[in-house]
């Protein structure tokens, strides 16, 4: 998917219905648009506003265009606020804006933050946050944080683990 392509199509719809619209989102698609990564993703995820039903109409004239999913934009992890550090709305960088369309990403921080998380979770972020190029602070930080994020007694021994490999993987042993 190319996401460019698909928000500046989004645009163009958003344009024919007389609407300005603008969401934060983060994950892949944030990290490909702000040049971090350049691998593929097949989805936008939006951390905020909730999508409403014209920006979903939207999104489905550009699925039928462009032959994506339905749900190349989506709401799915808007459950991330809750494991964001507080402010994260303070925090959000402009990372597209077309006529009718801004798109905002959450921070680095809080995409590291967010990715060191998951990583923690599903394993599958190591080589996002490798190309984050976090210092070593910030892996602790990170680290720190993702700590308090889960109630399980033996989620921070599997943090710290976590914690370990990503260390290792950016070359800070």
């Amino acid at each position: 998917m190319d996401i460019k392509q698909s928000l500046i199509l989004l645009d163009i719809y958003l344009g024919k219905k007389g609407l300005q619209k603008s969401f934060v989102i983060c994950g892949g698609a944030s990290l490909i648009l702000q040049g971090i990564i350049s691998r593929a993703t097949r989805d936008i995820d939006i951390v905020a506003p909730p999508i409403d039903t014209a920006l979903e109409e939207a999104a489905l004239s550009v699925a039928n265009d462009l032959n994506l999913d339905d749900h190349w934009l989506n709401a799915g992890p808007g459950s991330i606020v809750k494991d964001l550090k507080v402010g994260w709305e303070n925090r959000v960088v402009e990372i597209f804006r077309g006529t009718n369309l801004v798109v905002n990403s959450i921070s680095r921080e809080d995409l590291l933050f967010s990715k060191f998380g998951a990583l923690c979770d599903r394993q599958k972020d190591l080589q996002d946050i490798i190309l984050l190029k976090p210092s070593l602070d910030e892996l602790i930080e990170a680290s720190d944080y993702t700590k308090t994020r889960d109630g399980n007694p033996d989620w921070p021994k599997w943090v710290d683990k976590q914690f370990e490999i990503t260390k290792k993987a950016l070359g800070y042993e």
